[in-house]
C-alpha cells in the first residue's frame, strides 16, 4: 500500500534515479538520447541509451558512482587486428565492449561457427580469448 501511495499520490517512481545519478550520467554522456532508466534489485540503476546512433547500457550506484558501460558496436568499428583474431572461429554476429570504472575493459562477441552453433567469446582489449562457451549455456546463467 505504501508503494501505491508513493507512486500515485506523491509521484515517486522507484525506477527513477536520483539527482546524483542523473548528474553523473549527464556529465559522462552529455550527447545521450532515448534514455530509459530501470532499477535493479541490488539498488543499482541501469540506463539504456544511444550516443551518435550507437546503443549503450550503463550502471550506476545510488551515490552516482559509475560502475560500467557496455557499448554495442558494428564490425566496422572493431579494430582490424582483433577482428582477424576472432574470425578464425567463425562469423562475428555481435560485438560489445565493456568498460569498467576501475579502468579494465574487455569485449564480448557472439560468433557463429561453421556448424551454425553460436558461441560467446570474452576477450581482453587486445582480442585474446579469455573465456568461450556455447551461447545457450551462457543464457542459463
Amino acid at each position: 500500500m505504501k508503494d501505491l501511495l508513493q507512486k500515485y499520490i506523491f509521484r515517486i517512481n522507484r525506477n527513477s534515479p536520483g539527482s546524483r545519478v542523473l548528474n553523473c550520467f549527464k556529465t559522462q554522456f552529455p550527447e545521450a538520447t532515448n534514455i530509459e532508466w530501470s532499477s535493479e534489485k541490488d539498488g543499482v540503476f541501469e540506463a539504456i541509451f544511444r550516443v551518435n546512433g550507437i546503443e549503450m547500457i550503463s550502471w550506476f550506484e545510488k551515490s552516482g558512482y559509475w560502475l560500467k558501460t557496455e557499448t554495442n558496436f558494428t564490425l566496422a568499428m572493431l579494430d582490424e587486428s582483433i577482428r582477424q583474431k576472432l574470425e578464425i572461429y567463425g562469423q562475428i554476429m555481435s560485438s560489445i565492449i565493456i568498460e569498467r570504472a576501475n579502468g579494465d575493459s574487455q569485449y564480448e562477441f557472439i560468433i557463429r561457427d561453421n556448424f551454425q552453433v553460436r558461441h560467446v567469446f570474452i576477450t581482453d582489449n587486445q582480442g585474446n580469448v579469455m573465456d568461450r562457451q556455447n551461447f545457450d549455456e551462457n543464457e542459463l546463467r
